[in-house]
């Protein structure tokens, strides 16, 4: 973010606003000394200065006070992994504030066996070093939702009715996959996604057959009706949602004919 400084009709800029406080009256002061080799600085002008300087470091700190999430949704049983630095310390807790787990370090390959809400805090160090400026890299808090159902596409057994044709619409054609679906309570669900695709000179999409179907644990065959064009020489990408709206991707392996 950019904060603008006038003086006597010039504009000076400080252009990180997370800066220390220090170093953003040293910006301000060199720009001035810039345009002013002769530099008199009133009471009135000094007092200018610093009220300038001192909201800048207030909104910085109101900022920094503030706490940044992250949303995300798994499936029970699924692992889940989250990058961070060596240097950067994690705490597990349930919706209850339980601690379950802490570290440093990556968040590597938990699986949630239990469904529920949970958050993974993050707490990152800075250097306060007035010549520069320490950023959070991550949220402060991830907030995980761990769902009680859970779908897996199986690749091997997805089909077309008809090859997709350079420039020619693919309604009509029908594609089928047969999905794995599992509830913790054993439970049906109901399930109506479509899918998307993605790539160069696509417009392809696909409208589940039956509008809405119900899955039941163990496999389960889903069919989509296609509409749209794609162009020749095009990979393209398969863009299912699963039964909690998460994406799960799958590329041709063949271009476009």
């Amino acid at each position: 973010m950019v904060i603008l400084y006038s003086y006597k009709d010039q504009v000076f800029i400080v252009e990180d606003f997370y800066c220390s406080y220090a170093t953003i009256l040293k910006t301000i002061i060199i720009q001035m000394k810039k345009c002013y080799s002769n530099l008199i600085v009133s009471k009135l002008q000094l007092f200018a200065l610093l009220f300038t300087a001192g909201f800048v470091l207030a909104q910085q700190s109101v900022e920094q006070e503030k706490e940044t999430k992250e949303d995300v949704v798994i499936s029970y049983n699924t692992p889940f992994s989250y990058s961070l630095n060596p240097n950067v310390s994690w705490e597990l807790k349930n919706s209850t504030g339980d601690l379950i787990n802490q570290g440093k370090g990556d968040f590597v390959n938990k699986a949630f066996t239990v469904p529920g809400n949970y958050v993974l805090s993050i707490q990152q160090k800075h250097a306060h070093n007035e010549e520069s400026c320490d950023h959070d890299q991550y949220p402060s808090k991830l907030n995980i939702k761990v769902s009680n159902t859970k779908m897996d596409f199986d690749w091997s057994t997805l089909k077309f009715s008809k090859n997709i044709a350079d420039g020619q619409s693919s309604k009509g054609i029908t594609v089928t996959v047969d999905v794995l679906y599992s509830s913790a309570e054993n439970e049906n669900a109901v399930y109506e996604h479509g899918f998307k695709t993605a790539g160069v000179g696509t417009s392809i999409v696909g409208t589940l057959k039956d509008k809405k179907t119900i899955l039941k644990p163990g496999v389960n065959k889903l069919a989509f009706l296609l509409d749209g064009v794609a162009e020749k020489g095009n990979y393209i990408m398969l863009d299912f949602k699963d039964v909690n709206g998460q994406v799960q991707s799958y590329t041709l392996t063949q271009k476009i004919k």
